[in-house]
């Protein structure tokens, strides 16, 4: 094994891992600042990936693309809010347990709307052509989507520390992590936040969905093996800590990458063997070591 293709597929994993946090990052918010589960999160990658396929297939390849990272976040953040404030917001009484009838039922439902809709055959389309081929690094080839799927998911990162480190509904998700049931007894509007935390969930989840439609095939299993993949990260990162989750997606994504150059695969088993081996050391995932 040589050390350039070794660091080659390091690159891969860290890019792979950009799309997992944008995944991730939402679903621990919900989780862990107002103890959302939503199974259904994937759904929104779904939906995100297969309608930015047809938006690059429609207008083209070297457009599509900056015209589905306006578009279609503002759809599914649309979908999320009104899936929340319908729906969610009538089981949140129920406990974990209503949440998770609820959204494995959405799950189903999306699928089928997206299969009859967009079909079930896998979908392929290009990046645009300022984005395509290679460039070398330190004399190793690394695809140029790659790096801006990277770059992309670091502007991500540095407006969601901006929200949540100045904004208003910023302080209150992390007060949510500290301690949830203040909120109601300082007269926030939990149903409010609960709302616009939702939004920003899918907004991620959607981000994810775009930049994920050119790097490879889309097909109608995303949803569940990209929320599979997600739990997985939160559980690694630490509940409710988006910086936790930065550190173990992209710890996963570079597990996940460096495995296929031993196995065809299982790759999964690795991601759930690093989880087990994360918790065995430190149950309460990384968040103790990294602050979120």
């Amino acid at each position: 094994m040589s050390s350039q293709l070794f660091f080659a597929q390091v690159l891969t994993g860290i890019a792979t891992g950009a799309l997992y946090f944008l995944v991730a990052s939402g679903l621990t918010l919900l989780w862990g600042a107002l103890g959302v589960v939503n199974l259904a999160h994937g759904s929104f990658f779904l939906i995100a990936a297969f309608t930015t396929t047809s938006i690059i297939q429609a207008v083209g390849h070297n457009i599509g693309l900056p015209v589905a990272l306006v578009v279609v976040p503002i759809l599914v953040v649309c979908i999320s809010v009104a899936l929340e404030t319908s729906l969610f917001r009538r089981v949140y009484a129920n406990g974990i347990w209503g949440q998770l009838l609820l959204t494995f039922g959405l799950v189903l439902v999306i699928n089928d709307l997206v299969r009859s809709t967009f079909g079930s055959l896998p979908r392929s389309v290009p990046p645009p052509d300022v984005l395509r081929g290679f460039v070398s690094i330190f004399e190793i080839r690394v695809a140029k989507y790659q790096l801006a799927i990277v770059a992309a998911t670091a502007i991500v990162a540095i407006f969601l520390w901006y929200l949540l480190a100045r904004s208003r509904t910023g302080r209150l998700i992390r007060a949510a992590v500290d301690d949830p049931g203040m909120l109601g007894a300082i007269g926030v509007d939990v149903k409010r936040l609960r709302t616009q935390v939702m939004a920003i969930s899918a907004c991620l989840a959607a981000i994810a969905g775009v930049v994920a439609a050119p790097r490879g095939a889309v097909n109608a299993t995303a949803d569940v093996q990209i929320v599979v993949i997600a739990f997985a990260v939160i559980v690694i990162g630490g509940l409710g800590s988006v910086w936790g989750a930065l550190a173990a997606a992209i710890i996963v994504g570079i597990a996940e990458a460096v495995s296929t150059m031993f196995m065809d695969q299982g790759s999964e088993v690795v991601i759930f063997a690093l989880m087990v081996l994360v918790l065995f050391v430190r149950p309460t995932g990384l968040r103790t070591v990294v602050q979120h």
